[in-house]
């Protein structure tokens, strides 16, 4: 069983590189980092304060344990998280036979060990902020200035503080700053290292 993680930036496109090679791969299972934030008294009581852009937000020995049942027996109970009351509200099983996706902001950080290859999805910080303006708004029902306070407060500096540093330890870096077609395009000239 072969892990892929794809990290990068708010708003890079990580999940639709991670769709694309999902739908591709047949057999393969798609498991965002997203699943396993910690609710925010979690985050509190572990760190003593709530950030999602920090990696200790995310409950990783969980995650790292249903990586470990996936290989080993092929199927786990993976937590459903809901953003929209910040916590976890149910469990899924999954299963997996082949290739296991899993994309996130610091996917390719804690996996490291892990994983078999790691992606970086790179994009200019100011598209990115409009991406991430146009889906929180559209999406989440976010306003515009709570997207933009969260971005300059949060958002940005975890960029610089973790995401980045993954980006030179990737085994593929790939561009993605311009339309989705041309993603696409992107991704097909890596093709043969995904499959």
């Amino acid at each position: 069983m072969r892990i892929i993680t794809i990290s990068g930036a708010s708003g890079s496109g990580k999940t639709t590189l991670a769709d694309f090679i999902h739908k591709s791969l047949p057999k393969s299972l798609l498991l965002s980092l997203d699943r396993y934030y910690l609710s925010k008294k979690q985050q509190i009581d572990k760190n003593g304060f709530c950030n999602f852009d920090e990696p200790s937000s995310l409950d990783t020995d969980l995650l790292k344990e249903h990586i470990t049942d996936l290989k080993n027996t092929g199927t786990a109970k993976v937590p459903i998280y809901d953003f929209t009351i910040s916590e976890r509200s149910g469990y899924e099983d999954v299963s997996a036979t082949g290739t296991i996706i899993i994309d996130g902001l610091f996917a390719g950080a804690v996996l490291s060990e892990l994983s078999d290859l790691n992606i970086f999805v790179d994009v200019d910080l100011d598209l990115a902020l409009l991406r991430r303006i146009h889906r929180d708004m559209n999406e989440r029902g976010r306003t515009l200035q709570s997207v933009t306070e969260q971005y300059m407060n949060f958002v940005r500096p975890a960029y610089f503080k973790h995401i980045a540093t993954i980006k030179a330890r990737s085994d593929i870096i790939l561009q993605n700053n311009n339309t989705p077609e041309k993603f696409i395009e992107e991704i097909g000239k890596v093709w043969k290292l995904l499959k």
